[in-house]
């Protein structure tokens, strides 16, 4: 596993003046390094005295007093560009991916979006806000239990997600609803059998839930255009066009969408 890449590093200028109470919400910004714009996450706190550089699954982050200059923040990042880029690098390397593991302190991507991630103890819930999401569980400190719980949390929204769209999909093109069926197949998003009694069975991969729902759609009508035609011949292409319109430019990007999603 890839560790955590710290730098500890003093201001270059002076804090004056009372800090205020409360300290303010992270920052985004950007800045160029190596040609190509990097973006990074400002996190103050009263309690700091020193900024620091941090790069992990999150990417570039940094941890500064409340009274830091932005102008000193930039200097520092600059002043160590090349192991800021090196840094990035290696995370964001295809080779690296399957080896980096999601931890509870970093966003989730769900349907799309990255959401900050939070845990609370209490009975088993998964809130889901347009910015965050919230788990909470009895006991939050027990990891493998927590992790099991987020992840049947996020199977049972992806059976009232999918069954939706299913049912959608089924309607517009006059086709019975199959059953659905998760699953965490290593390589491939769904697919679509015919049972002996003539009835279907789709069945799906749950961990779509990290993905934009216009990519879930995608999946769901390609295998509802099956249960009328087991082929990927013209007539089928033809079905999956009637459902999804701009299904071409979905296909083009699930295959860039690896499969190496958050390992929860």
């Amino acid at each position: 596993m890839l560790r955590l890449f710290q730098l500890e590093l003093p201001l270059f200028g002076a804090l004056r003046g009372p800090a205020p109470e409360a300290a303010p919400p992270e920052e985004r910004r950007c800045i160029p390094i190596a040609g190509r714009a990097v973006d990074y996450t400002i996190r103050r706190s009263a309690r700091r005295r020193t900024l620091g550089l941090t790069i992990d699954t999150r990417g570039l982050r940094v941890a500064a007093p409340l009274k830091a200059r932005q102008a000193d923040i930039e200097r520092l990042i600059l002043a160590n560009a090349a192991w800021v880029a090196a840094k990035l690098a290696e995370w964001q390397a295809p080779e690296h991916a399957a080896r980096r593991a999601w931890s509870f302190a970093d966003p989730l991507p769900y349907l799309g979006v990255p959401r900050a991630f939070r845990l609370a103890p209490g009975r088993p819930a998964l809130a889901v806000f347009d910015d965050m999401l919230i788990l909470t569980v009895p006991r939050p400190e027990a990891e493998a239990k927590t992790r099991q719980c987020l992840a049947e949390m996020i199977k049972r929204e992806a059976r009232s997600h999918f069954g939706a769209r299913l049912a959608h999909y089924s309607d517009r093109l006059g086709v019975p609803v199959p059953a659905l069926r998760l699953t965490r197949a290593a390589t491939r998003w769904g697919s679509c059998a015919r049972d002996t009694d003539g009835s279907h069975r789709v069945s799906l991969n749950w961990r779509m839930m990290h993905l934009a729902p216009r990519l879930i759609d995608y999946v769901v009508a390609h295998e509802v255009a099956h249960v009328r035609h087991m082929h990927h011949g013209e007539r089928f292409w033809s079905a999956v066009g009637r459902l999804v319109p701009d299904y071409e430019a979905a296909r083009a990007e699930m295959r860039l969408v690896s499969l190496q999603l958050p390992e929860i």
